[in-house]
């Protein structure tokens, strides 16, 4: 019989429907049984981490502090044991003891964007728009993604839309999409436009810029397609 092999190492005719993933040839990657770790929060890296998350001072070397590695994301972060202790002693408490740092500015083109770990994925505008999109990946699957609109003639920019799956929010993965569409253009005016809705109006408040005017009437886009 003429088949692959399933995860739970079922034999699968060729033609019929299949459900499970396949393995071909090697191993998948897909963290779906946590044996990579679980899912922890991102943050944009950046040259000094003065605070973990719930800001207890990490440059003072008041106490303990690690710099593991996410075999989940293939990333390195930090954990600061003050807030380990504190979620020993309170289950219920919000895991923010640990977490991972993306280099923003690390960007791959599509057709060249690593299957593995947590990666940010550049896509360029369609030709005659300024919009670009970039996507956040975890294991070659779009997790979340940035819309957003430079123009090199007036150096402004328009950071349009921002969405992140549900099972991925509150890991910190809008802010670092945010912080990876201003790195394609750091000097420029950056506006967004005020959402509808409480949840994206929290998430807006948050994003330091002021809110989106006139559309720019140029179009191009060259910053996004480099």
């Amino acid at each position: 019989m003429d088949c692959v092999r399933s995860l739970d190492d079922a034999p699968v005719e060729r033609g019929e429907t299949v459900t499970r993933r396949q393995v071909i040839g090697e191993a998948v990657r897909s963290g779906a049984r946590g044996e990579f770790g679980a899912l922890i929060p991102v943050r944009p890296a950046v040259k000094e981490i003065k605070t973990c998350l719930r800001g207890h001072w990490l440059i003072l070397d008041l106490y303990d502090k690690l710099a593991p590695f996410s075999q989940r994301y293939r990333l390195h972060g930090w954990l600061c044991e003050v807030c380990r202790g504190q979620e020993a002693c309170e289950p219920d408490a919000r895991r923010l003891a640990e977490w991972a740092l993306l280099d923003v500015t690390v960007q791959h083109p599509p057709d060249a964007a690593p299957t593995g770990g947590l990666v940010l994925v550049a896509h360029p505008p369609a030709a005659g728009t300024l919009a670009g999109r970039i996507a956040l990946h975890l294991d070659g699957t779009e997790v979340g993604s940035v819309t957003a609109s430079p123009c090199g003639k007036c150096r402004t920019a328009t950071l349009d839309y921002v969405h992140v799956a549900a099972d991925y929010r509150r890991l910190g993965f809008g802010r670092t999409l945010v912080a990876a569409a201003v790195a394609r253009a750091p000097s420029y005016r950056w506006t967004a436009p005020l959402p509808d809705g409480p949840v994206a109006q929290s998430f807006r408040a948050r994003i330091a810029m002021r809110r989106a005017g006139p559309p720019c009437a140029h179009v191009g886009g060259a910053e996004l397609r480099r």
